[in-house]
């Protein structure tokens, strides 16, 4: 055995394949990269083409095995002297550390043994004096099997996996997460051979859960990221412990010249020597399972990125994910300022952190880690809205970003530059300060100890003097006081005013709280030492209107400071009914959320609840009411053809009962109209006895047709995507969706001839189509734009460029090619840009806030937003055929033209042989463009015969009365009374 004092060395030591760098409390390999666990895949550029489906499959493979090694731990007894400990990464993450710390406090009492994933680890371990076997071999199965503790960073093939089952599983991890883990991301979900279907995801849930309850301890950093391990592992909370994290201690130990020193000679090591005094950029992006990897520089940004480097004295540290597929090389080899980094030099850069000056990744854990440095970090992530879907974030990318993260490298590069000439220095230390206190429960260093102690009691053992930490500890463990925080010390809900009243202690001076969500943010309306948020709003004219459902969180602001939201909850919860909404203020998360639901009564409310009361609608007697059950957009809003019928049926027919399906009370419904708020008992009967149920999207959730009953859809645009059955790739449950919802209908409403040939052939519709137009394009015939310019904001001199581009099924947020609250900026003075997303976006994102920028998706009805537009910008919308009727300039921002067409949707017919606009795909394109329209530089010669064309074919009929008509013949063929 070496000699003790690991805390007093740092030096490197020679060791042929490897270099050893001990720090304090840490010690650093540099050598070649190993085979990772069960969650995480073998570290070799060569098997970059690992994915989670690839992955899952070799473990349902591998089946067999698995049950012969459980049937051995059965009758094998586990021995408590001895312990086992890997790595995915090979010698390092929190498991080296912690091996170090079992061998220097319990070396007369536990044998601890290294499991190496090949020959060169192997020898590095040996090297460091540590007791190293292969973990794959015979020998690496039986001290497994026989091992009491098993110590692993990212699976059960840390160690040996076919031996784990019985043993006492400490999983360290190897990072805080913020891209979604296991049972939490549908992207875990999946198996190469197998579709993705239902059964297959329960069948690889349960094994997640089963292979989640043999983990006997989870250290983790913060009551925050303990909440994410819980539900993506499905483990008990008690297993989950606040210790700090064991790879960080090495940022929080000794002092800063000592970690910065000892950081530069393990990049030194790895990539040569830096130029003395160069400042050192480290570009650490995530991988994207198989998919290629976004980030790639072209040649163009390569030049760029030269340039700067050279400029700026800097140097550019790549370390590509060993499992991202694309290459980086280029980049160095054109410059010497731009160095590969990559596990075979360097198997784990956090020692090496506090020798970084700035950071860019995109959904990495490095950057939890690098903001205990206080340094710079600037997020590029070109696929966040494609990675956000497909994989799932923790919290909104925003928040962790503070707004600031970029889509390309040429954004990345204006934040770099800013941070070089130190304009940014305030605002990066407090986006660090942020990240810190939000992700980190204890920064003193002593997390090794803290979860070796924890370890002991677990299995019973004394813990040794050596080990002792003083102060009170996490969840029982020996530790130092965590960090203190602002505290909330009383909740309370005054039902009369449905305000929620908080009463907090140790605010910082000059601090207000607030509650932030999606879609609102509720400033507090009191005064003195109590904070009060009114849950009900006005909005856009309406009043009286509950938030919309979702979470808020309550969080700390200060002016000029990144938003913090860890508030200690030493109050009760609270949970209320009101009339408008449901509810429940509780901690989660290590803060204070407030959840807010629709107003769904306690035997409504959850799935068990809706189950019955669906089976209380389908066994109920007919009971026909002279009513019109109106839902639009899936209750999301009272807008669209149902809201142009509903206006005529209320001045034609004021006798019948208009219901309005909405989702919460934060829906404004039509004058005289009943809101009815799904899921409620009342709901469920209207949906039931109403004549006629009028939708401009599927009905959703199971409907039985009673005899009286007719369905009219109305659809919610003329579309130049292709629908339903058209689209290339339907699999058979989608197209049998397909069939089952056209049956619901009895009449289809088209806007012109053209979508109702569309209509027979997408839902293969045999049923009448009555083509009158559309009755939501009513109020364009005359609108009250001085009324509408109010409600918006909107000055009465201003020029109105609405952008209003359509949703993508690869996006949850409305696409954002152009960064709009910069662009609104350069736009002509004169200039409003008024912004609508998609509907289907609404639930997802913010509302954007920007100098002359108006984000309206949450406005009602869109007609009003094209009444007020003196330019329309769109992409595939369907609002390219409203506008016609306004006969005023278009323009066409299509900047994935060929991915959308060819990848996603499909068209009808070609957008840029007819499109009655100019057809841009660049930012500049587009601004230089509008630029000249607000000016005035009308676009009518070249394209006012096009209109012309458009108007005649696709709006022939959207003369102002066309829900007029529609009533009336629903009047006249019997659907309506």
């Amino acid at each position: 055995m070496p000699t003790r004092g690991w805390r007093a060395a740092s030096h490197p030591i020679s060791t042929g394949a490897a270099a050893i760098g001990i720090a304090p409390d840490r010690v650093t390999i540099v050598s070649e990269p190993a085979r990772v666990g069960e969650e995480g895949p073998v570290l070799d550029p060569a098997m970059a083409t690992f994915t989670f489906g690839a992955g899952n499959a070799r473990k349902l493979l591998r089946l067999p095995l698995y049950g012969l090694g459980a049937l051995a731990s059965r009758v094998v007894p586990r021995r408590d002297r001895l312990w086992v400990v890997g790595s995915g990464i090979g010698l390092g993450e929190g498991a080296l550390p912690l091996a170090l710390a079992v061998r220097e406090h319990l070396e007369r009492n536990v044998r601890v043994v290294w499991l190496a994933g090949g020959r060169d680890e192997l020898l590095a371990a040996r090297r460091l004096g540590l007791d190293a076997v292969l973990k794959d071999g015979w020998r690496g199965f039986r001290l497994t099997l026989r091992a009491r503790v098993a110590i692993v960073t990212h699976g059960f093939g840390d160690v040996n996996r076919y031996a784990v089952q019985g043993a006492t599983v400490v999983q360290l991890w190897h990072g805080i997460p913020l891209k979604r883990l296991h049972l939490d991301s549908p992207a875990t979900l999946r198996v190469s051979f197998l579709p993705d279907l239902p059964p297959v995801r329960a069948l690889l849930r349960r094994a997640y859960r089963a292979a989640g309850r043999g983990i006997a301890l989870f250290p983790v950093s913060s009551d925050r990221v303990a909440a994410r391990i819980r539900t993506a592992f499905g483990i008990p909370a008690d297993r989950v412990v606040v210790t700090g994290d064991i790879r960080d201690d090495v940022l929080l130990r000794g002092t800063a010249a000592e970690r910065r020193a000892h950081g530069r000679r393990l990049l030194e090591g790895a990539v040569g020597a830096l130029p003395e005094g160069a400042r050192v950029v480290l570009y650490a992006p995530t991988w994207r399972d198989g998919r290629p990897d976004p980030g790639i520089p072209s040649p163009r940004e390569w030049s760029a990125l030269e340039s700067w480097l050279e400029r700026r004295d800097a140097v550019l540290l790549v370390r590509s994910h060993p499992l991202g597929r694309g290459s980086y090389a280029d980049g160095a080899e054109g410059s010497a300022r731009i160095r590969m980094l990559d596990t075979a030099g360097l198997a784990d850069v956090t020692p090496a952190l506090p020798a970084v000056d700035a950071l860019v990744t995109d959904y990495s854990s490095i950057a939890y880690d690098f903001a205990l440095t206080g340094g710079a970090i600037v997020f590029l992530a070109p696929d966040v809205e494609r990675y956000a879907k497909s994989r799932g974030l923790y919290e909104p990318y925003r928040d962790v970003t503070a707004g600031r993260h970029q889509t390309s490298w040429t954004g990345a590069l204006g934040l770099l530059e800013a941070w070089a000439d130190d304009r940014l220095a305030g605002e990066d230390a407090q986006h660090a300060e942020r990240l810190r206190r939000e992700h980190f429960d204890l920064l003193d260093g002593r997390a090794t100890e803290r979860v070796l102690t924890e370890i002991l009691r677990r299995i019973g053992r004394p813990v040794p003097a050596s080990l002792r930490v003083a102060g009170d500890g996490a969840s029982g463990s020996a530790g130092t006081p965590r960090l203190e925080r602002p505290a909330v010390t009383g909740l309370a809900f005054d039902a009369p005013r449905a305000e929620l009243r908080v009463r907090t202690t140790g605010l910082p001076r000059g601090a207000r709280l607030v509650l932030a969500g999606g879609r609102a943010t509720v400033e507090d309306a009191g005064s003195g030492e109590e904070a009060v948020f009114p849950l009900l709003r006005e909005r856009w004219g309406a009043e009286h209107l509950a938030l919309p459902s979702g979470d808020y969180a309550l969080r700390i602001e200060r002016d000029g400071e990144a938003p913090a939201t860890r508030l200690e909850l030493g109050a009760r919860p609270v949970h209320a009914l009101h009339d408008l909404l449901r509810l429940d203020a509780v901690a989660e998360a290590g803060g204070l959320v407030v959840r807010i639901g629709p107003p769904l009564a306690d035997d409504e409310l959850g799935a068990a609840a809706q189950a019955r009361l669906e089976r209380e609608y389908r066994a109920a007697p007919d009971s026909p009411e002279e009513a019109v059950f109106f839902e639009s957009f899936y209750g999301r809003s009272a807008s669209c053809n149902p809201l142009g019928i509903d206006r005529a049926l209320a001045r034609l027919h004021p006798e019948v009962t208009r219901y309005w399906s909405v989702a919460d009370a934060s829906v404004e419904v039509p004058p005289g109209a009943v809101r009815i708020v799904e899921g409620t008992r009342e709901w469920w009967r209207v949906r039931r006895s109403a004549r006629l149920l009028v939708v401009n999207d599927w009905l959703r959730k199971r409907w039985r047709r009673r005899p009286y009953q007719r369905v009219l859809q109305t659809w919610h645009g003329t579309m130049l995507k292709r629908l339903a059955l058209d689209r290339a790739a339907r699999g058979i449950r989608t197209r049998l969706a397909v069939l089952r919802e056209r049956d619901r209908w009895d009449v289809l409403l088209a806007q012109n001839r053209y979508s109702a040939e569309i209509f027979r052939s997408a839902y293969a519709f045999r049923g009448p189509i009555w083509i009158e137009g559309y009755p939501r394009d009513d109020v364009l015939a005359e609108p009250d734009t001085s009324a509408i310019r109010g409600r918006l904001g909107i000055p009465a001199d201003a020029r109105v460029v609405l952008y209003a581009p359509t949703w993508r099924d690869d996006r949850t947020e409305m696409v954002d090619y152009l960064e709009l609250e910069s662009f609104a900026e350069e736009l002509p003075e004169d200039a409003v840009l008024l912004v609508r997303g998609h509907s289907r976006t609404l639930p997802f994102g913010r509302d954007l806030r920007g100098e002359r920028l108006v984000d309206a998706t949450t406005y009602p009805s869109v007609a009003d937003l094209l009444a007020v537009a003196d330019i329309l910008v769109t992409d595939y919308s369907s609002v390219m055929f409203d506008f016609a009727t306004r006969d005023r300039p278009y323009v066409f921002f299509t900047p994935d033209l060929a991915h959308y067409s060819e990848d996603l949707r499909g068209f009808y017919f070609d957008l840029l042989a007819e499109a009655p606009g100019p057809v841009v795909s660049s930012r500049e394109g587009l601004l230089e463009v509008l630029s000249a329209l607000v000016r005035g530089e009308d676009d009518a010669a070249a394209f006012a015969g096009r209109r012309r064309v458009w108007r005649e074919r696709f709006t022939p009929m959207d003369d102002g009365d066309a829900g007029e008509r529609v009533v009336a013949r629903l009047r006249r063929e019997g659907l309506l009374g």
